[in-house]
């Protein structure tokens, strides 16, 4: 066996656990090629699913939340995560006014969940253990507790001063990993497919945030779609007046 395929093998014990959530999740995460599922575990035992989106150009891009799946010798960890800056963004958007319906979604998915689902927020530095900065029931977060881990997470990436302990202290920027929820199962089909269920119409929910890009053209497009509208009206009541009568 080549020293490639020596690495990569012990990976192989996801792909059958993400073929179970492709089955579950449909269209929600990206079917992968066993190949692509050993890539995406990193050398620290962890599966996390792409967006689907990476082989678009950035300012096109849709920074999605991640699927996370961690296995151990005694259960699985499932996750839906945020790390970068740019889905972060995208979460915060769920506050505006376009998304209030969302929103209330998003709530109500979070309250139904039980208390094993947690939300965490954790700090990663570069070749360090990542630090657990939060963590709540999920069922518990509303929408101010929401609005100030994100506010937290965006935070640790600028680092700068901060008072800490009553005193202005200089802080290292530091990566954040905020999980939206994540539940521990054993290793158990079954249940596994259970937490994916539960956690689909949260994902649904969150994948479906728009950009502000989409936003603004929605707004653009609602004069014309108003203008075509109004159009297939005056045709349609036109050809009704014109109709010969018997």
């Amino acid at each position: 066996m080549i020293a490639g395929a020596e690495t990569m093998s012990w990976r192989g014990k996801y792909i059958g656990w993400y073929r179970i959530a492709e089955e579950v999740l449909g269209k929600l995460v990206p079917s992968l090629s066993d190949q692509e599922v050993m890539e995406n575990v990193s050398i620290d035992d962890q599966f996390t699913a792409p967006t689907g989106q990476e082989h678009l150009p950035r300012n096109k891009a849709k920074p999605l939340p991640q699927l996370s799946i961690k296995l151990s010798d005694t259960g699985i960890e499932l996750g839906i995560i945020y790390q970068e800056t740019e889905q972060l963004e995208l979460l915060k958007n769920i506050f505006r006014e376009t998304h209030s319906r969302d929103l209330e979604k998003l709530l109500s998915s979070l309250d139904e969940l039980d208390p094993s689902y947690e939300t965490v927020l954790y700090s990663q530095q570069s070749d360090k253990k990542p630090m657990l900065l939060r963590k709540y029931v999920t069922a518990r977060v509303d929408a101010q507790l929401l609005e100030r881990i994100i506010e937290e997470a965006e935070s640790l990436r600028k680092g700068g001063r901060q008072i800490v302990n009553n005193q202005s202290v200089y802080v290292q920027p530091r990566s954040p990993m905020l999980y939206m929820t994540r539940i521990n199962t054993p290793l158990d089909e079954f249940k596994y497919r259970d937490a994916l269920s539960v956690i689909k119409p949260l994902f649904k929910v969150l994948t479906g945030i728009k950009t502000q890009r989409e936003i603004i053209s929605d707004r653009l497009s609602k004069p014309r779609q108003r203008r075509n509208m109004y159009r297939e009206f005056i045709a349609v009541s036109y050809t009704h007046l014109t109709l010969p009568t018997n």
